[in-house]
């Protein structure tokens, strides 16, 4: 079946300015799968301006991005929209900015670009400029809703959920990237704008190709040994729930000794996590790895880890997660992988079969299952191998031959 669609525009608030760019590259990542699926189309990419580089030219789309405010300023996507309001409130008052220059921006290109497409990533600020396009120049659309991106929007006071409705019922087609992610879109949308053979849930594309043709690169800190790794890789923010980790990790250690804790990524909490672990007085167990992982390294991490752990929460302000590509990548290297409820992961993998769920909400669950785990109560070569074949599903080609067919045929 081939795509309705020739000349894509894509819309996104998060995407990497080149190959060393911290930025997260899931939206990248299918971008690329969805050219190597068909080489006939053509994608240009609108996201946001940060920093003094400029986007590096890449074979498989153009990059175009947009200034919103005073540079110095123009922070918003570097580390989320959400953590970097959380950090400092006063960016709050940056998004009016952000959203309407992203739609003047997108408006002034469209003539250059001439797209028959528009596919949004994120219902807002992606999804409304996406409905405009579409009400000024007949340009169809079609949208992928991130975690909690659609219930900030529908929690607006009539205008929000007003917006959604009309998003979801004048788009070609759409996907959620776990059925949570669906269930908080949907609940805003009236039955009537509710098309269901539109909606499509499934998780965004693993970069298995990139790992293939990488050779693992070693980290400083990080080393092979005999000791136990459990290894958490994602950002440092509040919803990922890494205090929780560090805690329960500490009460591992008193128990067992040969045990260690790897904590990978970059973020706001990086000094809020180094106080906790000092205050545990488990720094010789703990190694914090600060700053971006290209594939070799992130290929590296995963080889010598035992454990993947995704211990997302809820926060007070009600963030969530969506579906962490980190889940598909440690099922790809057919790690054990033990994550939370509210990482959604339970979407993915059955408890006890191809890995191991607990709950955020219960206190003490996440170190009664590591304890359990390190007792070997379980059969984990078995588990390894169900997790392999399970992230088989999920790799690029699948993925993309999926989204392919849904948004574009």
């Amino acid at each position: 079946m081939k795509s309705k669609y020739k000349n894509i525009l894509v819309l996104a608030s998060t995407f990497p300015i080149n190959e060393q760019d911290e930025v997260p590259s899931f939206v990248k990542d299918l971008i690329v799968s969805l050219k190597i699926h068909d080489s006939d189309i053509s994608f240009t990419v609108i996201s946001a301006s940060y920093g003094e580089n400029q986007p590096e030219a890449h074979d498989k789309f153009k990059q175009l991005r947009y200034r919103y405010f005073i540079k110095r300023f123009e922070n918003l996507t570097k580390k989320g929209i959400l953590p970097t309001v959380k950090k400092n409130i006063l960016y709050f008052f940056v998004i009016p900015f952000f959203i309407v220059f992203q739609i003047i921006f997108t408006i002034k290109s469209i003539k250059k670009i001439k797209p028959d497409l528009v596919y949004a990533h994120w219902v807002m600020p992606q999804g409304l400029t996406a409905i405009i396009i579409k009400k000024i120049f007949k340009i169809p659309y079609v949208f992928t809703t991130h975690a909690n991106d659609a219930e900030i929007l529908g929690k607006i006071p009539y205008l929000g959920k007003k917006i959604l409705n009309s998003i979801v019922a004048n788009s070609e087609s759409f996907t959620s990237v776990s059925n949570n992610t669906e269930v908080k879109l949907k609940k805003f949308i009236k039955q009537s704008n509710w098309n269901e053979s539109k909606s499509l849930v499934f998780p965004m594309p693993i970069k298995n190709n990139i790992f293939e043709e990488s050779e693992e690169s070693k980290i400083n800190g990080i080393v092979k040994n005999e000791k136990i790794k459990f290894t958490y890789i994602g950002r440092f923010a509040e919803k990922k729930g890494v205090e929780k980790l560090i805690t329960s990790f500490s009460e591992i250690l008193k128990k067992k000794n040969n045990v260690e804790l790897i904590i990978c990524g970059s973020g706001y909490l990086k000094n809020d996590y180094e106080n906790l672990i000092k205050s545990l007085n488990i720094q010789e167990s703990v190694t914090i790895s600060e700053g971006f992982l290209n594939p070799s390294e992130l290929k590296f991490v995963y080889n010598v880890s035992n454990f993947i752990v995704i211990p997302s929460v809820v926060t007070k302000k009600g963030d969530v997660e969506g579906l962490p590509v980190v889940l598909l990548e440690s099922l790809y290297f057919g790690k054990v992988i033990i994550a939370s409820t509210e990482s959604n992961a339970q979407e993915i993998i059955t408890h006890k079969e191809d890995g191991f769920i607990f709950s955020s909400n219960i206190e003490k669950d996440l170190e009664r299952l590591m304890k359990e785990i390190v007792e070997e109560k379980y059969d984990l070569k078995e588990i390894e191998v169900k997790a392999r074949k399970k992230g088989g599903e999920y790799i690029s080609e699948n993925t993309a031959k999926i989204y392919y067919e849904h948004l574009f045929c």
